[in-house]
């Protein structure tokens, strides 16, 4: 990284933001305003500290404090990455809708490429620092019972957690399905009537919506429920075999990626912050819709997608600690 930040700096072609990236001010990005010099600068510094993490995360054996500082650097560098350079583009190339629609991909430009590169290193950094903490943890009895207890406090706190995240992406759903039948809630009558005069194809694509959140209220069921841990026998190939612990982790750390990223879009829109370059309310949907008579214009995402995305990242530590715990007193 600190190397391509060099070449952006000195000139080099394929800055990945700002004016470089067309799809940028359409997704919200938070990087439409920054050109090569300065990000090239930035890309570089960013790149070397976290170089520098990186080899100290391969260490395991720290101080009491070193850990504290790694630990807590390794977790800052995942977040910047992920909630500073993702954007809302990657609800659509990110699994699970990134699985489904493939396609997209094979369109995408360098600076969506790009993004997508980020998700990697922002999830290897993660998981780096996860393997960091497990490996470098205190062995004493005393330590061991305090991570009982932590495992515990999580276990519960993930369970509250997945009945948010079910509960999230429900009033979307519930204003897609009524905007299909040109029903007017959560937005006057007039804005509802234009999207289905002005694309009639909304009478399939609003459900198409509202199918997959519902879908992902059944996804995050399954983290409390036992097909959650074992494939149903119906399914073909895997039916009955145990789930892999990396599988829903992955995907949901997937979706809580993207899911935050369009849920920051929705909200600052909502609230009228733009950064420089975005695209206002009559840009993005043939007519303004601002103020609080649109408050549905989202489908509620800009309430509801950032929590969703947060309590989803809790389910998923939950569900991490409540398939060690089994496999323990199983093994």
């Amino acid at each position: 990284m600190s190397a391509l930040g060099v070449y952006w700096w000195a000139g080099g072609a394929g800055f990945p933001f700002g004016r470089n990236d067309a799809e940028g001010p359409g997704n919200s990005s938070l990087l439409t305003w920054l050109d090569p010099p300065i990000g090239g600068a930035a890309v570089t510094a960013f790149g070397l500290v976290s170089l520098l993490v990186a080899v100290l995360l391969d260490r395991r054996v720290v101080s009491r404090h070193g850990r504290s500082a790694v630990l807590g650097t390794g977790g800052a560098i995942a977040v910047i990455l992920a909630g500073g350079v993702l954007d809302a583009r990657m609800i659509t190339m990110l699994p699970p809708l990134g699985l489904l629609i493939p396609v997209q991909w094979l369109s995408a430009d360098w600076p969506t490429v790009f993004r997508g590169i980020i998700t990697i290193g922002a999830s290897l950094f993660f998981l780096a620092t996860v393997a960091f903490a497990r490996h470098s943890a205190p062995a004493d009895a005393e330590a061991k019972r305090r991570e009982g207890l932590r495992a515990q406090r999580w276990i519960k706190a993930g369970r509250i957690a997945t009945f948010v995240a079910m509960a999230c992406p429900l009033p979307y759903a519930t204003i897609r399905l009524a905007w299909s039948r040109g029903w007017a809630f959560g937005a006057p009558e007039p804005f509802v009537a234009s999207l289905l005069r002005n694309q009639p194809e909304n009478v399939y694509i609003e459900p198409t919506l509202a199918g997959f959140a519902i879908g992902g209220v059944i996804l995050t069921w399954g983290l409390l429920r036992r097909w959650g841990r074992v494939f149903p026998r119906w399914m073909p190939l895997v039916g009955r075999r145990p789930v892999p612990l990396w599988f829903p982790l992955c995907l949901g750390g997937s979706a809580v990626m993207g899911i935050f990223g369009f849920g920051r879009s929705l909200l600052t829109g909502q609230l009228g912050l733009h950064v420089p370059g975005e695209l206002d309310s009559f840009q993005a949907w043939g007519q303004p819709h601002d103020g609080w008579a649109y408050w549905g214009a989202g489908g509620l995402g800009w309430l509801l997608f950032p929590l969703w995305s947060i309590s989803l990242a809790f389910a998923l530590v939950g569900y991490y600690y409540r398939y060690r715990e089994q496999d323990m007193e199983q093994g």
